[in-house]
């Protein structure tokens, strides 16, 4: 009678061992799966970021090339979609551009003053958002204060 006893404490014993096992691999392949959607996340937002830069860039020598006193209106917006390698967007670049003028300002400008006095200075706001690429909205937004 002891022997049955024993054998009833054992088969309790080895499914509670089981339980936790099957407990803890669940936890390990949740902390996987979450790991890995940060992961993607973090890189897709260092893209953005460097999207950002390379918009304010490519923004201000696009503005640098308008000869305002020839009559060239000024580059007051540039929008960009950044695609894939199989053409899919990616990524949506919206700037905008104010410009401070050292004189007069040109007609056709996006003018936040002028006849400061002061040498020619753009402001270039860039914002840079996702096409849903991953579950957490991606958007980034720099400002910059440039000298022409």
């Amino acid at each position: 009678m002891s022997d049955t006893k024993r054998r009833g404490f054992a088969m309790i014993l080895a499914i509670f061992v089981v339980v936790l096992i099957a407990a803890g691999d669940v936890l390990l392949l949740r902390n996987s799966s979450v790991g890995s959607k940060s992961v993607l996340d973090n890189y897709l937002k260092a893209q953005a970021e460097l999207l950002a830069q390379s918009a304010t860039e490519y923004a201000l020598m696009r503005a640098q090339g308008a000869n305002t006193a020839a009559g060239d209106a000024c580059l007051n917006t540039l929008n960009i979609t950044v695609n894939d390698a199989s053409g899919t967007p990616m990524f949506d670049i919206n700037s905008t551009l104010g410009y401070s003028f050292k004189g007069a300002a040109p007609a056709h400008c996006t003018t936040l003053t002028d006849n400061t006095g002061k040498d020619t200075m753009v402001l270039i706001d860039i914002i840079v958002e996702d096409h849903g690429l991953s579950s957490e909205h991606i958007r980034v937004q720099k400002r910059s204060w440039q000298k022409l």
